[in-house]
């Protein structure tokens, strides 16, 4: 079984998670990016374009400020109140991906099911490459 989190990301938001490494989050989710796993399944989404990219690996649990001042841009214009270190080997990308994933559309948590995680795991891995 796998414990699976859906982080969001904009696109400059996603490249700073790539070069740092560190998911990090500092909404109303960050309690749930605190309760992330080592070792669980992450897909960042971004409501805006509709494009899911991953899989990544937890490579820490989160928690609070793992990496104090990472964040010190207009990506995160509160201080961040959760972080997870980033591990990932071949990264893939869904366009348009709350047409073929409806829960997408109105995702109102970042615990994904196992089944969901298995069912984006599967996708991903026919999509094409994301490309950085």
């Amino acid at each position: 079984m796998y414990s699976g989190y859906l982080i969001f990301c904009g696109k400059t938001t996603l490249g700073q998670c790539l070069s740092k490494r560190l998911f990090t989050c500092a909404d109303s989710h960050g309690e749930e990016v605190a309760s992330i796993k080592k070792g669980s399944v992450l897909f960042a989404y971004n409501p805006e374009t509709r494009t899911l990219v991953g899989p990544f690996t937890a490579a820490s649990g989160g928690a609070a400020r793992i990496e104090t001042g990472a964040w010190a841009t207009k990506i995160d214009e509160h201080s961040a109140s959760a972080n997870v270190k980033l591990e990932w080997e071949d990264l893939h990308v869904i366009k348009n991906a709350d047409e073929q994933f409806s829960f997408l559309a109105k995702f109102e948590k970042c615990e994904l099911s196992t089944i969901r995680v298995q069912t984006l795991l599967d996708a991903l891995k026919e999509a094409p490459k994301f490309e950085e």
